[in-house]
């Protein structure tokens, strides 16, 4: 039999003793009198039998082995008993009820084995599980065992009095002293781990945070209430020499149907352990069942009688009226429906209905500026949150977000406040966004509300990545224009360049080769006349040598034949002499004999000579572990630098700018990729294809 059929049984049968303890009740002594309040408990023990008998099969409906279902259902099952036994015995022994006097003293020991002593033994294990089903730790183990052990010395002081030493209300009589001391001692302890199941849950709640601790807070105070109780019922009982009074009796009795109270709170209120959904079913059923009846009473019942005392044939009237009953329940179906969530599930709706709210909202399909404030509004009022804030993630980090209620603007942060819960909006193709609603504290997400969550974010995805696919389509138009007015702002600097390097290359030649060529002509012209004579011949060779060094001077600026045959290294050399600042390029071995890239040497070139023009510029050409060629230098103002055309040069060919900074404190550090390597120089000059790199690999 499964668990749930086992402790709905249990409760059934709780609620058959209940009615029967209050018949027998009546029958021996006036209801709410001294005697059956006060010593026997009615009906405060009724009904907290009842409600423990029928929490821990809730409990047990939604969770079939935890643990405090069980207990819960077992301290029903034995408090109805023994209440059913103790009101048989006394109806029997004192008011000559139906039944042997062997039958009443019968009925007086079981109502003792039964009643508060196994109650409380009970209860400790209920104290120590709350709310997870687990103890504390390890130790307190022992809290439940000496319980049990105490119970146990208590049923064997109970089997060696007999049933015969038993009175009527379930009490020892004339009880040996050993007897006496096993009955009190297995008491005492059963109190002493009550009270220390108590402090373990004071200790668990100091502890506790968020849901768990409301919940804990709650059955906490109930268990308080019992411990306070108990004391007064002991500090009672020894001023009267161990015998009950209804003022330190009464206390425990409102206290034990408190607790049940308060475990009643924390499971529905504090949703203990889920089982929502089946109080709304046991709703709709107890309206569904009373609604039948009393239909059927007033159709079948006074109708048929009336029809069959006229005309006879009231079966099939009968039967015609059941039908009429049924028909006229199918459209209150609806409202009974949502009466039962109402009352399971607090102010909120049935949570599928929000589902069905929500795909009307979508179905709509609203603009993009509407869609994200429509999706946290769904699943704000689906959970009843605090707040829900919508993400759509997007390329960079660009994106959207939507806060619920409108007023509150969302924020930007990586630290998740109290009681948030994050949802993942995602499809098959990836991450799209995430939802994130705040809770009210002391509230904690349900699996039922957590898959409700997951049902609207599965209907998002797909019209939010109608809306990702916007925002990257107008993120790569926003980038495309950015390239292209980069674009355009490079072809300007470079024609920009081109232009300046014509005009200084321009007034260069005019400033030191022209006036050289035109003396040349003349003294040429004048040597014809002469009858060219030879130290004529001389000058002109001179002037036409000066002329051919200018020339070659201006364009090693430009691009050197140097740097072509032998290699950045030996053109740099030669350049660095040339403007008598040979100690201001330093050059590794291994970057000396290097080659790359014609662009690339082409750039580093370039970047030392616009270094070297600069006083106190220092070059130093390195190779790092992977090859790349990296330029340090040192001593020169950054900003008298040409920024843009050393820049540009440096993206034209893959390399990288590191302006001055930790780690590289004042040096600017230029890096270039050592890919498309060419081979190194043969001996003769000559480029030799089977040859790598001295140093690199070819």
């Amino acid at each position: 039999m499964q668990a749930r059929h086992v402790a709905w049984t249990a409760a059934g049968i709780s609620l058959v003793l209940a009615v029967v303890d209050t018949a027998l009740v009546a029958a021996s002594y006036p209801p709410f009198s001294m005697k059956s309040t006060g010593i026997h408990g009615w009906p405060l023990v009724n009904l907290a039998g009842l409600g423990s008998a029928v929490l821990g099969a809730i409990i047990l409906t939604a969770h079939p082995r935890h643990p405090i279902g069980w207990i819960l259902t077992f301290i029903g099952l034995s408090t109805s008993i023994s209440l059913a036994t103790e009101s048989y015995g006394i109806w029997v022994l004192q008011y000559d009820g139906h039944g042997t006097a062997a039958q009443g003293h019968l009925a007086g020991w079981v109502a003792a084995a039964l009643g508060g002593p196994m109650a409380l033994a009970f209860l400790t294990g209920v104290f120590l599980l709350v709310p997870g089903g687990t103890y504390l730790s390890d130790r307190w183990h022992w809290v439940a065992r000496v319980a049990w052990a105490g119970m146990g010395l208590y049923l064997l002081g109970l089997v060696l009095v007999g049933r015969n030493g038993i009175n009527r209300s379930g009490d020892a009589i004339d009880a040996r002293p050993h007897v006496q001391l096993i009955l009190s001692g297995g008491v005492i302890l059963i109190t002493l781990m009550l009270l220390a199941s108590v402090v373990a849950m004071l200790k668990r709640l100091r502890g506790a945070t968020g849901a768990a601790r409301q919940q804990l807070r709650v059955v906490t105070l109930g268990a308080t209430g019992v411990g306070v109780a108990l004391l007064v019922l002991i500090i009672g009982q020894g001023f009267n020499n161990g015998r009950q009074l209804w003022w330190s009796s009464v206390p425990l009795y409102v206290s034990y149907l408190a607790l049940v109270v308060c475990i009643g709170v924390a499971v529905l209120r504090y949703r203990l352990y889920d089982v929502e959904v089946i109080v709304s079913r046991a709703v709709v059923l107890a309206i569904a069942t009373a609604f039948v009846a009393v239909g059927y009473v007033g159709l079948v019942v006074l109708l048929g009688r009336t029809v069959e005392d006229r005309t006879g044939g009231g079966f099939w009237w009968s039967l015609l009226a059941t039908v009429a009953v049924a028909l006229a329940f199918q459209p209150l179906r609806r409202r009974v429906l949502r009466l039962a969530d109402r009352l399971a599930y607090g102010n909120r709706a049935a949570p599928y209905d929000a589902l069905a709210d929500f795909s009307a909202r979508i179905g709509r399909s609203p603009a993009t500026g509407e869609l994200l404030p429509t999706i946290a509004a769904a699943a704000g009022e689906a959970v009843h949150a605090r707040r829900a804030v919508v993400r759509l993630e997007g390329e960079g980090g660009a994106g959207l977000a939507a806060a619920w209620p409108e007023a509150e603007a969302p924020e930007q942060s990586d630290v998740l406040p109290d009681g948030a819960v994050v949802v993942p909006i995602k499809d098959s193709s990836g991450l799209l966004g995430s939802m994130m609603l705040t809770l009210p504290p002391g509230r904690d997400i349900r699996p039922l509300e957590r898959r409700l969550l997951s049902d609207i974010a599965e209907q998002a995805a797909l019209a939010l990545r109608n809306v990702r696919l916007e925002l990257e389509l107008g993120e790569r138009v926003r980038q495309l224009d950015r390239h292209t007015r980069e674009l355009a702002a490079s072809r300007n600097r470079i024609m920009g360049a081109v232009d300046t390097e014509r005009r200084r290359l321009e007034s260069s030649i005019a400033g030191r080769v022209l006036p050289t060529m035109v003396r040349l002509r003349a003294e040429v012209a004048r040597a014809a006349t002469d009858g060219a004579q030879a130290d004529r011949i001389e000058e002109c060779v001179v002037m036409a040598t000066e002329a051919v060094e200018s020339l070659r001077e201006l364009t090693r600026g430009i691009y050197p034949t140097n740097l072509t045959r032998s290699g950045l290294g030996s053109a740099l050399q030669s350049r660095a002499a040339a403007m008598r600042r040979a100690d201001a390029v330093r050059i590794d071995p291994a970057a000396a004999t290097a080659r790359f890239a014609e662009r690339v040497e082409a750039a580093a070139y370039y970047c030392c000579v616009e270094v070297l023009g600069h006083p106190g510029g220092e070059v130093r050409v390195t190779l790092d572990d992977r090859g790349d060629l990296v330029l340090v230098i040192q001593g020169v103002d950054v900003d008298a630098l040409n920024q843009l055309a050393i820049g540009d040069r440096i993206e034209a060919c893959g390399g990288a700018l590191h302006l001055p900074g930790p780690p590289s404190g004042n040096a600017l550090q230029i890096r270039f990729p050592a890919f498309s390597r060419v081979p190194a120089p043969a001996p003769d000059g000559r480029l030799d294809p089977t040859t790598p790199a001295a140093g690199v690999p070819g």
